[in-house]
C-alpha cells in the first residue's frame, strides 16, 4: 500500500527550524528492490522527539528516526549531514541492517539544518539600531525589543528584523518564542531603570540556549543596576554560567553609535566562535 507523503513536511520544516533552532530532514534519495518507502519520501525529526512525514514505517523508519535524534541530541552542526544506507534485511555486509525481510536497500539523506543565531537587542535607540544593522549583516536573526512604539518602527531596522513589544518593566516573555535558539542578548536601553527591567526579564525567562549577555553603560551605571538586581533577590549567576559582559563590547575605542555597535558585535562574534576556537 502506497502511503502519500504529507504535503506539510517542507512547510513544517521551516516552522520547526524557527522554533527549535535545529532539525533533521530525512529523505530517501535512492531505493533498490522491495522497500516500504519510495524515493522522495521525507521525514522531519525535531528535538522534542516528534516527527512529521514518514519513510514507510517499520524497523527501517525506526532506525532512521533514532539516527536523526542522535544527531539532534549531540547538537550536531550542518557538517554532520550524511547519506546513510539501510539494508532491509536481517544482515548486512555494508550499511545498516534493519532486521526486515523485504530484501531491498534504501539510501537516506539525513540533512542537519540549523537556524541562524538570534541577537536580541533591548533598546531601539541609535546604538540599538546600529547593532541591528550590523548583526543582520553578520548573519544573526535580530530581535528588537522596546517599550516605545516609535522605536518598533520596521523602517528603522533591516528587513526581517523581529519586533517585540514590552512595557517599561519588561514584564512580557519576549524570549519565549526563541528559547531553544542560540541566543545573544545586548541590553542597550535608554536608562538604568529599563536596563534593570530588561536584565530581570532575561533572568526570569532563563532561556536554555543563552550564549551571551551584555549591558551598555558607565561603570557607575552598571554598579547601580547590579545593586538593584540584588535588592530584587535576582542573581546573575543563575544563568547557567553565562557571565554579564559589562561594560559591553570590546575596548576598540570610539564612541559613536556605529563604533559602539561594532565593538559589541565583535564581542558577540568572539563568544559565538569561542568553543570552536578552543577546540581547533
Amino acid at each position: 500500500m502506497m502511503i502519500a507523503v504529507p504535503p506539510e513536511v517542507l512547510s513544517e520544516t521551516e516552522r520547526s527550524l524557527q522554533t527549535f533552532g535545529r532539525v533533521v530532514l530525512c529523505q530517501i534519495i535512492r531505493a533498490e528492490g522491495s522497500t516500504p518507502g519510495k524515493v522522495g519520501w521525507k521525514l522531519l525529526a525535531r528535538p522534542d522527539a516528534s516527527f512529521v512525514g514518514n519513510l514507510g514505517g517499520g524497523a527501517f523508519e525506526a532506525l532512521v528516526k533514532a539516527d536523526a535524534l542522535a544527531k539532534l541530541r549531540a547538537r550536531a552542526g550542518v557538517e554532520a549531514s550524511e547519506i546513510k544506507r539501510y539494508y532491509l534485511t536481517e544482515e548486512a555486509t555494508r550499511g545498516e541492517a534493519t532486521g526486515m525481510v523485504c530484501g531491498g536497500m534504501a539510501e537516506v539523506f539525513l540533512e542537519v539544518m540549523v537556524a541562524p543565531p538570534v541577537l536580541a537587542v533591548c533598546g531601539g535607540g541609535p546604538v540599538g539600531q546600529a547593532l541591528a544593522r550590523a548583526g543582520s549583516m553578520a548573519g544573526f536573526e535580530v530581535l528588537m525589543v522596546d517599550d516605545r512604539p516609535e522605536f518598533r518602527d520596521p523602517d528603522l531596522y533591516p528587513a526581517g528584523t523581529l519586533l517585540a513589544e514590552v512595557n517599561r518593566d519588561y514584564e512580557q516573555d519576549f524570549l519565549s518564542p526563541l528559547e531553544h535558539r542560540d541566543l545573544y542578548v545586548a541590553v542597550v536601553s535608554r536608562c538604568w531603570e529599563t536596563d534593570t527591567a530588561a536584565l530581570a526579564a532575561v533572568l526570569r525567562q532563563a532561556p536554555e540556549s543563552l550564549r551571551y549577555l551584555g549591558l551598555m553603560g558607565s561603570r557607575r551605571k552598571i554598579a547601580r543596576v547590579r545593586e538593584e538586581l540584588t535588592a530584587r533577590n535576582l542573581d546573575l549567576s543563575a544563568l547557567g554560567g553565562v557571565e554579564l559582559h559589562a561594560p559591553i563590547g570590546l575596548p576598540l575605542g570610539g564612541d559613536s553609535p556605529g563604533e559602539i555597535a561594532i565593538s559589541i558585535l565583535a564581542e558577540v562574534i568572539g563568544k559565538r566562535y569561542e568553543k570552536s576556537a578552543v577546540n581547533s
